[in-house]
């Protein structure tokens, strides 16, 4: 292989020799960062946080790693030498509060990779993310309802409603005048979300109304599927 200029002129000159081990360095290091960020987190699944921090201790589990303990409902990620939860909870691994920020600006960004992995499988395991914002957010993304407070009129078909102390799924809604009063009403056509709801209201399909009068300065929850930002 022919020797390029740079390492011609290292020859038998210290500083010279110096300044490319020094390039040569500094190359090795950006091309293993740029690699680490394309590569996607390893997963780790341990029996409890404890044995995931001397793991940690022993380095065999790396940095920016995501772990998980299902038996303490834990997901988090490792940062340098301790694993970091970003769940609400945390056991033996560092608190989320303990970052001082979200997570996704923590270290300049370094570590959105491990945040990105870590949280798609706190969702998929039905666990509660510590940071609601980032909660919010990871449903959207993973094409899952989120609740968020609506005015009552702006309820829509297949909109999940929080109502009567259950989860009711929307079928259908609109406005309508009752033909006994003369008034106009809001109704909705709805069923139980789940069996137990349904055995806590009426099993199959039922309607109920509330007088527009109302309806209109009523804010309720629900849960819908949200589109994605940028989609």
């Amino acid at each position: 292989m022919s020797e390029t200029y740079a390492e011609r002129l290292a020859q038998g000159n210290p500083q010279a020799a110096a300044a490319f081990q020094l390039g040569q360095l500094i190359e090795a290091v950006d091309t293993a960062r740029a690699a680490a960020k394309e590569a996607k987190p390893k997963v780790w699944h341990f029996a409890s946080s404890a044995d995931v921090c001397a793991a940690v201790d022993r380095e065999h589990v790396a940095d920016g790693n995501v772990v998980v303990v299902e038996s303490e409902r834990i997901v988090g990620f490792v940062v340098v030498a301790w694993p970091v939860a970003i769940t609400e909870q945390f056991g033996a691994f560092h608190a989320y509060s303990k970052l001082g920020k979200p997570a996704r600006e923590y270290c300049k960004g370094d570590y959105i990779p491990s945040v990105d992995r870590a949280e798609q499988v706190a969702i998929e395991l039905g666990y509660k993310l510590a940071d609601p914002s980032a909660a919010q957010t990871a449903r959207i993304t993973a094409g899952l309802p989120v609740a968020f407070e609506t005015p009552r009129m702006l309820v829509e078909s297949a909109d999940v409603l929080h109502a009567f102390g259950t989860r009711l799924t929307v079928l259908d809604t609109g406005v309508r005048i009752n033909p006994a009063t003369s008034q106009g009403e809001w109704w909705a056509l709805v069923e139980g979300a789940t069996e137990d709801d349904q055995r806590r209201t009426y099993r199959g399909q039922w309607a109920f109304a509330v007088p527009v009068a109302n309806a209109a300065w009523d804010v309720v929850t629900v849960e819908r599927v949200l589109p994605t930002p940028g989609a």
